[in-house]
């Protein structure tokens, strides 16, 4: 097993080409950035994926990051102009971009932000809770509504004062496109959500638009209170205010890179005509492989090697360089990694408390695909590796939410926060363990979930 440990990041459907694009910003572009970049791991079973970032590297870049705010008070400013600005570019470039390289080239410089939050989360997180104690959640709160919450307010709005379904669509239907081959939401989605508002009379309707309205505005009193009454050295504040800005800008990062992949489609369109591959396909590929197909088709692997990309790989970016591997090699590698995990029958799991509840009991249901969620029934526990904002009209179904990953700036935890549901993260092997069905109670006081009866049973 080899000696480099691995802090677990996010569990999604990720391609092979984003993967090769994102461990390049996580490594090459952080370096330039802060003068260390992260070694990168990606192991993905049944076209679902597990990142992962050295440890050693996080720690480092947390350091790194914490030693520029010594050196200039102004850094969480400037670092989160320099976030923005990447997200705005990558949207820009894909909306206009007709050359491959291109777009490769913005999205290795975006990605840098997709690394740096997650590394020193973990340190910021450890060091500002020893200091404003049971604060922590009111002052982690977003300062910005993101785009879903946005889509959400507006859909109310029409339910209630009425306007163009047409222009809504239009501007909202790329939230779908997680990954470059994902066809972005129908008219039909956005309808059909319209016409469940509708059932609801105006008053009800204008009572939860206010409410949502609200809420935000009080986050916003609430935050500035606590932090005044604390009184901090100014050290401090700016560490709180970088971190709470990171509330924003992990979701805000995620909505740039969505809505690239919906503008960039044309590109991989055109691009899948020319090779004669569909965009499942030409995503199993890597960037360089891609550039040889644009001048020679028959460098292109073989239709075998494609699927099987698309539904399993093992990637590393390290000193080492870049290994993408797939079959037996691939589950050596993983073993090399991570070693062997342990299924031992597990009857409790253990995780940290996003949000307060009293115990529930209830039935589990796994999300970890798009039908999943169309499937979630009203009521279940929601056990998934994550939640991104595609995940919050089920979250407001959920009687308790439950992850595998996650800190206090990670989307499951802001947005329990937001709806008052009890909320446990960082499990790590939740949906692992828990079994569509399971009948498991959530104690989100003590951050515990008891296994009561299994579907086995």
């Amino acid at each position: 097993m080899s000696n480099q440990k691995w802090v677990p990041i996010v569990s999604r459907r990720i391609t092979v080409l984003r993967t090769f694009l994102t461990a390049r910003g996580c490594r090459d572009e952080i370096a330039r950035y802060l003068g260390h970049g992260c070694d990168y791991l990606t192991i993905t079973k049944n076209e679902l994926s597990s990142v992962y970032l050295a440890a050693k590297d996080t720690k480092r870049v947390s350091e790194l990051v914490l030693e520029k705010i010594k050196e200039n008070p102004n850094f969480p400013q400037q670092h989160s102009r320099d976030c923005r600005e990447a997200c705005s570019s990558l949207v820009q470039v894909s909306q206009i971009c007709q050359k491959f390289d291109r777009y490769c080239e913005e999205y290795t410089r975006f990605a840098k932000f997709m690394g740096i939050p997650v590394a020193i989360e973990r340190m910021l997180t450890a060091q500002i809770e020893q200091v404003v104690g049971d604060s922590m959640a009111k002052l982690m709160t977003s300062p910005e509504l993101s785009e879903f919450q946005k889509e959400q307010l507006d859909l109310l709005r029409l339910a209630i004062d009425g306007g163009s379904i047409q222009d809504h669509a239009d501007t909202y239907r790329w939230l779908s496109c997680y990954n470059i081959d994902e066809p972005a939401y129908e008219d039909s989605y956005f309808l059909g959500r319209l016409e469940e508002l509708k059932k609801q009379s105006k008053e009800v309707l204008q009572r939860q638009l206010q409410e949502l309205e609200e809420q935000h505005r009080q986050d916003q009193i609430v935050y500035q209170t606590i932090l005044d009454g604390l009184q901090l050295d100014e050290h401090t504040r700016k560490q709180i205010e970088l971190l709470r800005e990171y509330v924003f800008l992990r979701t805000h990062r995620i909505e740039a890179q969505t809505k690239s992949n919906y503008y960039i489609q044309s590109l991989f369109q055109a691009l899948s005509h020319k090779l004669n591959l569909s965009l499942r396909q030409i995503t199993a590929l890597s960037p360089e492989e891609i550039e040889q197909a644009i001048i020679d088709r028959s460098t292109i692997p073989s239709m075998e090697l494609l699927e099987t990309r698309c539904r399993e790989y093992v990637f590393r970016y390290d000193d080492h360089g870049i290994a993408l591997v797939i079959g037996k090699e691939a589950i050596e590698l993983e073993r090399e990694e991570l070693g062997i995990q342990d299924e031992k029958m597990v009857s409790e799991l253990r995780g940290t408390v996003a949000y307060r509840g009293e115990p529930i009991q209830a039935r589990v249901q796994i999300v970890l695909t798009k039908d999943d969620i169309r499937n979630f029934e009203t009521g279940r526990i929601l056990v998934t590796t994550m939640t991104t904002p595609e995940f919050v009209s089920i979250m407001n179904k959920a009687s308790a939410i439950v992850t595998n990953e996650g800190g206090v700036l990670c989307h499951a935890a802001i947005v329990a926060r937001e709806l008052k549901k009890p909320c446990i993260i960082g499990t790590k092997i939740a949906t692992q363990i828990l079994r569509n069905g399971d009948e498991v109670e959530v104690d989100a006081e003590k951050g515990i979930v008891k296994v009561l009866k299994t579907t086995s049973q």
